[in-house]
């Protein structure tokens, strides 16, 4: 199985051995998830100045979800490793987690345009799962809505 299907997180877990000898680890086999961008990357009603069909390639089709922990925000940093190039998604504008038991939970990081998960915008700092075919909106409808989809 390539490792774009499934990613392993193991587990601290004490196992005795026939030789007496602890054994630890425990391994989890989650699948992989991408977020697919499904806007229909409509810019006309931001307020940008310059060319927008430049500005295209600043919005991604998909965002990976590699490691535990991700944070999506307007530009790629040391901090934030989702980079989604709209004017409506905040420098640091929501964290993206993946838990060891398969769940995707997704965390407004007090962001001034909302994180939305299937239409239900979440309250900052309370994470909420997002599930398989769900749909979550970093601040912007038409740029910044993805699905949740297991990668291929």
């Amino acid at each position: 199985m390539s490792s774009r299907a499934l990613s392993s997180i193991s587990l601290a877990r004490g196992v005795r051995s026939s030789r007496g000898r602890m054994r630890i680890q425990k391994t989890i086999q989650s699948k992989a998830f991408i977020l697919r961008n499904v806007g229909d990357l409509d810019r006309n009603h931001l307020e940008e100045e310059g060319n927008n069909e430049e500005k295209e390639d600043t919005i991604p089709r998909v965002l990976r979800l590699n490691g535990a922990k991700s944070v999506v925000g307007r530009v790629s940093s040391s901090a934030v490793n989702l980079a989604v190039g709209v004017a409506t998604v905040s420098s640091a504008h929501a964290m993206v987690d993946l838990t060891p038991d398969g769940k995707v939970m997704v965390t407004d990081l007090t962001s001034t345009n909302g994180t939305y998960i299937d239409g239900e915008e979440l309250l900052p700092g309370i994470p909420q799962e997002l599930t398989e075919g769900g749909e979550v909106i970093f601040g912007d409808e038409h740029c910044a809505r993805f699905e949740l989809v297991v990668e291929p």
